[in-house]
């Protein structure tokens, strides 16, 4: 594991700091190879993060954008990943970076395989892959209560999308841990003392991970940079 932790002051501090590091590997990555992928994360931290990318001038034609996880709902649905990331992130100069969705049409079931074909269009290894950690060390749509977590930390590289039921936060549709693993680079956006906390827990337990945060940091080969502020 190559670990790299940056405090930020505020969370002001962090998304000034987190904009510069992504676009440069995006740049980097169109230099490179004539393309960028980035898997994004849900929620509500990162928003104000994709609020300031979107204006970074780089050749976003070239950037397929991915969430890393959904909820099993319509693409226009007011908790819908997809939306939050198109009306923040797909916006000004990255308005023509291409956004992919993870829902499928037909039965939440049958949703992993139909939407394989989805994620194995974006370049490999993916460039950037930023992910966001609830307080239970969830990341993505890997909760620890959900019936389906082995499966998720577990499933082999041809089958990069896997169904969570979670009993708490219900049905959602989530990369596998081997898909996330598969980047250059990797980053943790940790906002609040309780997160951390959780955090450093999770590097605690790194001999025998029981937190998905955990399995992350036990598993990447990757570099993984964790940017942290006391608060949003």
């Amino acid at each position: 594991m190559k670990l790299n932790e940056q405090t930020f002051a505020n969370h002001a501090a962090l998304v000034d700091s987190l904009t510069l590091q992504i676009s440069d590997h995006l740049k980097s990555a169109i230099e490179h190879y004539g393309q960028a992928s980035f898997i994004v994360s849900g929620g509500n931290t990162p928003k104000p993060l994709y609020q300031e990318l979107c204006h970074q001038h780089l050749a976003w034609d070239h950037v397929t954008i991915c969430p890393s996880d959904e909820r099993w709902v319509e693409e226009d649905h007011p908790d819908s990943n997809f939306r939050m990331i198109n009306d923040t992130l797909i916006q000004h100069a990255a308005q023509d970076a291409k956004l992919l969705a993870l829902k499928s049409e037909g039965a939440f079931s049958d949703a992993p395989d139909l939407l394989t074909p989805t994620i194995n269009q974006m370049h490999k290894p993916f460039n950037v892959v930023l992910l966001g950690m609830g307080e239970d060390g969830h990341i993505a749509s890997l909760f620890p209560d959900a019936n389906e977590l082995n499966h998720g930390l577990n499933a082999p590289h041809s089958e990069p999308v896997v169904s969570m039921n979670s009993e708490s936060k219900g049905p959602r549709i989530s990369l596998s841990l081997s898909a996330l693993l598969n980047t250059e680079h990797i980053y943790l956006l940790i906002t609040g003392e309780e997160k951390h906390k959780v955090f450093e827990a999770a590097k605690a337990e790194f001999e025998q991970p029981s937190l998905p945060v955990s399995h992350l940091l036990a598993r990447a080969t990757s570099p993984i940079t964790v940017c942290w502020s006391p608060a949003e």
